[in-house]
């Protein structure tokens, strides 16, 4: 019994290749051929030499992509990927017109055995495994889109419910609009915010002067001076004296003042979204506000529905 042994590694053509006879798995060509267009090909196929006139060489890891190769056909497929914000060539020929049907192919020798274990155990170890879906999720959500991962938009919404990642993202996706804005540096505190620095009229308060500071300079008590009452030095913006405050803040007198209006009820609002979806709502809500001057997404998000509905809908203060 031979056991598989690397020979070469060779470009050739798919009329050299014949798939494993009786290969018993059934792939999605059609999420291979996307794969390919969008990444190239990442893996060889592994093959062997048979040595039949027809096709040379066995396919025995790698069937499916040689058929993902065949759909594609020879030519120039006149498809674009994109990447990013980046527009690129099919990733199988290139746009080439004159490419032909070929694929990188890994020549091994082994005996008939061992091929077909080799075929069985590709086949049965990608459906033996598992997955962490907390990582998978976060492998998902940082890409640009989902082309050439055979995943769909479905597929991540699934996964986002079923990690709790979903509602992470709902409460993030108004994040950008609603974070506030930084505090301004403070500055030094007021001893009363609702006084002035000016001196109110009326005769000051007065009461002893604190011996504290006294200790440090006396240190022999016994010797000191008695203390002599007198006024109370006043402090800029606080408010002394007998009358009532009536400054800035003071209590308004029944039936005076400004009325305050009734509080608005506050809702929640939320969707789930794709990320694509997502991405074209935040645009169109941030060009909303710089338009028009929304103070915030919410204003923003009305004005868009309302003008939309036409002039039945009702005001976005409403």
């Amino acid at each position: 019994m031979t056991q598989a042994r690397h020979i070469r590694i060779v470009e050739l053509p798919l009329t050299q290749l014949q798939p494993y006879p009786g290969n018993a798995k059934r792939g999605d060509v059609d999420v291979i051929l996307d794969s390919l267009r969008r990444n190239g090909q990442y893996r060889s196929l592994v093959i062997r030499e048979t040595a039949t006139r027809k096709a040379p060489f066995t396919i025995l890891t790698g069937n499916h992509t040689a058929d993902a190769f065949r759909l594609h056909g020879k030519g120039d497929c006149g498809q674009l990927v994109t990447a990013g914000t980046e527009t690129r060539p099919c990733g199988i020929c290139g746009n080439d017109p004159k490419w032909k049907l070929t694929a990188r192919c890994e020549v091994i020798d082994c005996d008939d055995d061992t091929a077909k274990r080799i075929n069985l155990v590709d086949n049965k170890s990608a459906d033996a495994g598992s997955y962490d879906d907390d990582a998978l999720t976060a492998l998902l959500s940082g890409l640009d889109g989902l082309d050439g991962t055979a995943y769909t938009d479905d597929d991540l919404d699934e996964l986002l419910k079923s990690t709790g990642a979903l509602g992470e993202q709902s409460a993030a996706f108004l994040s950008s609009f609603t974070d506030p804005e930084p505090a301004p540096a403070a500055g030094p505190p007021s001893l009363n915010p609702f006084s002035g620095a000016d001196v109110p009229a009326g005769p000051p308060q007065t009461g002893p002067t604190s011996t504290l500071t006294q200790t440090a300079a006396e240190p022999d008590q016994s010797t000191a001076p008695p203390v002599t009452p007198g006024p109370v030095p006043h402090s800029p913006g606080v408010h002394t004296g007998p009358a009532a405050y009536d400054g800035p803040g003071a209590r308004a007198h029944p039936g005076e003042g400004i009325e305050i209006p009734p509080p608005v009820q506050m809702v929640p609002l939320q969707w789930v979204f794709t990320l694509p979806q997502r991405d074209t709502v935040r645009a169109a809500i941030k060009a909303e506000q710089a338009a028009n001057g929304h103070e915030t997404a919410a204003l923003a998000l009305t004005a868009i529905c309302a003008a939309y509905l036409g002039p039945t809908t009702p005001s976005e203060d409403q």
